[in-house]
């Protein structure tokens, strides 16, 4: 049976990125929050995410890592997934769902699609619409925009003699028209 590590203190855990410098915490939560240029990325490749989660705090988190995100620099790509992960399980219940800087300027609602589709993927168009008490066509706009914004693919399949469409998160940018 595994145990659970207790987090360190932030004298100790900030020592792991700033080596020698004492950062103070809550100055620490400022330059991160404002994306600052050495702070957020030695924080990511230094910190493991709980860490990074217990002191930045989940509500800031859940909201700034989109933003976030989008202003680390590419060569620490491979440090951020676990940071990607865990805001996708508290952003949307699921682990499929992928930060990205326009999120939280999305309508709610396409929003809510969009996180329906990451936590069940290979749901229809309808089966989506039926689990977010949404009418077809508003549910048909959404996935067309989400699809055409290379947030969502969509799979055309046939059941019954009718034509219907499977929708799957998608990663990175691309233009994908398979069924819509």
């Amino acid at each position: 049976m595994a145990t659970h590590q207790p987090i360190e203190s932030w004298e100790v855990v900030s020592k792991k990125a700033y080596w020698d410098r004492d950062v103070n915490l809550d100055s620490w939560r400022e330059r991160v929050a404002l994306g600052h240029r050495s702070y957020l990325p030695d924080a990511v490749i230094a910190m493991h995410a709980k860490e990074f989660l217990h002191f930045y705090g989940v509500k800031p988190f859940v909201q700034d890592w989109p933003r976030l995100r989008a202003q680390l620099p590419p060569n620490i790509a491979n440090k951020v997934a676990l940071y990607d992960v865990f805001w996708s399980q508290l952003a949307g219940g699921g682990y499929n769902l992928k930060p990205t800087p326009d999120f939280y300027q999305m309508p709610k609602r396409r929003r809510e699609f969009l996180i329906s589709v990451a936590k069940h993927p290979g749901k229809s168009i309808y089966e989506i619409a039926k689990r977010l008490d949404m009418q077809y066509r508003r549910a048909h706009d959404h996935a067309s925009a989400l699809i055409e914004a290379g947030r969502i693919r969509g799979r055309a399949f046939f059941e019954g003699g009718r034509r219907k469409i499977k929708l799957y998160p998608a990663y990175g940018r691309q233009n994908n028209h398979e069924g819509v």
